[in-house]
Parts: structure tokens; C-alpha cells; sequence
């Protein structure tokens, strides 16, 4: 709501002072402002002063569900990237060698996509114990994942994923993830994924 203040009582007549007087119209016209600004869009986001940058609830739940939807892609349903993730999102994988040095590789949705959909094995990655952050519409997920193919381990890490609030939801704008073994990296605390 925008307030509008009316500064003709600050005639001459009725202060002698021109510092006077500026130092009433700065007043006034602070008073006159408003407290958020309206016209900027917020796509469904309402603007909080909490800096602790943590989700609500609602927020924690829609965030952990885009990201699953790529660990469902990956067990074989390929159709859900186009669903959770931006069409111009890189991947990049980076695999710490035995010598200390950090090997990195980039994918892309349909890179992905191919992988998926040529595979004759199922892909399992589960996430546990995620750390959600989130200010206006960006959100970011740091989580440790274990990763399994064909029902054999292969894997573990942590993934880190940036996300976008969009018309459409939550999509995924970058995904990056370190490849490791243990115990330099941990597994899922239930243990293996069933039928493994």
C-alpha cells in the first residue's frame, strides 16, 4: 500500500529555516514509504526478514521432491528431467583419484536422458540426511547420496543442487556431486536398496 503525503504545509511563511524545512520534507517522505516494495513479482514467494535462510515445512517437501524426481528418472522413467529440471542445466560429476587429484566430467538433460533410456540396468541413488536452504526463490540441497546400478554398489557422495522457483514449481537450475567410496564418503544409513 502506498501512501501519498501532502508537503504544501511546508511553505516559507510557516518556516523561517530552509534547513528546517528539508529536514521536515525528508521526514515526511520517509514516513511515506513503503515498507515492502509491491511491485516487484514474487512467484508465489513471500519476502521474510528470517536470515537463517531455512525452508518452511511446505517449501522442504516441494525442494526434496523435484530432486527425487531425478532419482526416479534414473530407475527408468526418463519422461521426469523435463519435469524437474531446466532444459540448460549442466551436470558435473568429480571423482577424487588415489593420488588426491579431482578428475571432473559434465552431462546435460539429454546427455542424461540417453543414458537412461539406453541402460540396461536400473539406477538407484538415495539421499539422507539433506541440508535445505532457501532465500526468495533460490534454494539449494547439500546431501549425502549412495548410488547403485544393476543392484550392485557403485558409489556414494554428496550431491549439491541449485534450484529456481518458477511458474512451474521448483525446477533444477545446476546439479554437482562428488563420486567417492567409502570411507570417504558414507552409505545410506538403512542400509543397501532393496533387491540388492
Amino acid at each position: 500500500m502506498h501512501r501519498h503525503c501532502s508537503t504544501s504545509f511546508l511553505s516559507a511563511a510557516m518556516m523561517p529555516s530552509r534547513i528546517v524545512i528539508m529536514l521536515v520534507f525528508l521526514s515526511t517522505l520517509s514516513a511515506c514509504q513503503s515498507a515492502t516494495n509491491e511491485d516487484e513479482p514474487t512467484v508465489g514467494m513471500e519476502p521474510t526478514n528470517d536470515l537463517s535462510f531455512a525452508p518452511t515445512d511446505e517449501q522442504r517437501g516441494e525442494i526434496l521432491a523435484t530432486v527425487q524426481g531425478v532419482f526416479d528418472a534414473l530407475a527408468g522413467d526418463a519422461s521426469k528431467l523435463s519435469e524437474v529440471m531446466m532444459p540448460d542445466v549442466i551436470m558435473r560429476s568429480n571423482s577424487i583419484e588415489e593420488d588426491g587429484s579431482v578428475t571432473s566430467s559434465t552431462s546435460t538433460v539429454a546427455g542424461l536422458r540417453d543414458r537412461i533410456i539406453s541402460s540396461g540396468s536400473i539406477m538407484v541413488e538415495r539421499m539422507f540426511d539433506s541440508k535445505v536452504m532457501v532465500s526468495g526463490p533460490i534454494a539449494t540441497v547439500w546431501t549425502p547420496y549412495d548410488f547403485y546400478t544393476g543392484g550392485e554398489f557403485s558409489h556414494c557422495g554428496i550431491d549439491v543442487v541449485t534450484l529456481l522457483h518458477t511458474q512451474e514449481g521448483w525446477q533444477i537450475m545446476s546439479l554437482d556431486w562428488t563420486r567417492q567410496q567409502p570411507p570417504a564418503c558414507q552409505l545410506h544409513p538403512d542400509g543397501p536398496p532393496q533387491g540388492s
